[in-house]
């Protein structure tokens, strides 16, 4: 066998990693910023949000995508790092065949989380736990004008807004959950609404009560 020369010390893998914070990795639909610009403000002493490249509106694309920077990037779960993909499940029934095949792909790696009809039920949230049914994303802004008049997708501020009601939006989330759950509605369908596991992310990046 032979010997080590003196000083030398074996590469350990993953050395850099383990100095690092967890990346928590994010892919969203298309070129809607509504995500990105919320989560930009969330990365805490634990973990930092990253956001994958693209503008993918097709599920299976998005996971594939998140899956291949997730590698790219050497992300490892056993250093924390996660990675999740946001779906707007809409209104037309047709999405539940694309969510479906997403979470087939998804494997251990992603966790896909749907928002019935669309991400801003998570806004909502910071209001009411209300299960009123939305006929289209259109109407879900509408209701939430009615709180935040000035709201638009492109909004960099609404952190400033509704920063300090979010641990009362992760209640209103699980109620919307379980009410759906008492239902018999199926999760990551269409017809599971109003509802969003947003907050299974949030919960991540905030103080616990």
């Amino acid at each position: 066998m032979s010997k080590k020369q003196p000083g030398y010390s074996p590469k350990r893998r993953n050395a850099y990693q383990r100095k690092r914070k967890s990346i928590i990795l994010l892919a969203a639909e298309g070129d809607n910023k509504t995500e990105t610009l919320y989560f930009s403000s969330l990365s805490n002493s634990d973990y930092v949000v990253r956001f994958t490249h693209g503008n993918f509106t097709d599920p299976v694309k998005m996971v594939n995508q998140l899956k291949s920077e997730y590698q790219d990037l050497e992300l490892d779960a056993e250093l924390g790092d996660k990675a999740f993909c946001l779906i707007d499940s809409d209104t037309d029934p047709a999405k539940d065949n694309q969510i479906r095949e997403a979470d087939g792909k998804a494997g251990k790696t992603i966790r896909v989380l749907v928002s019935s009809p669309c991400f801003e039920v998570w806004y909502l949230c910071h209001f009411s736990a209300s299960a009123r049914m939305y006929g289209s994303s259109a109407e879900v802004v509408k209701a939430l004008k009615k709180h935040i008049p000035e709201y638009r997708k492109e909004m960099k501020d609404i952190r400033k807004i509704i920063g300090d009601k979010t641990k009362t939006a992760i209640r209103n989330a699980k109620e919307l959950e379980k009410r759906c759950l008492a239902n018999g509605l199926k999760k990551h369908t269409v017809s599971f609404t109003p509802s969003t596991e947003v907050y299974q992310i949030v919960e991540l990046l905030t103080d616990p009560e």
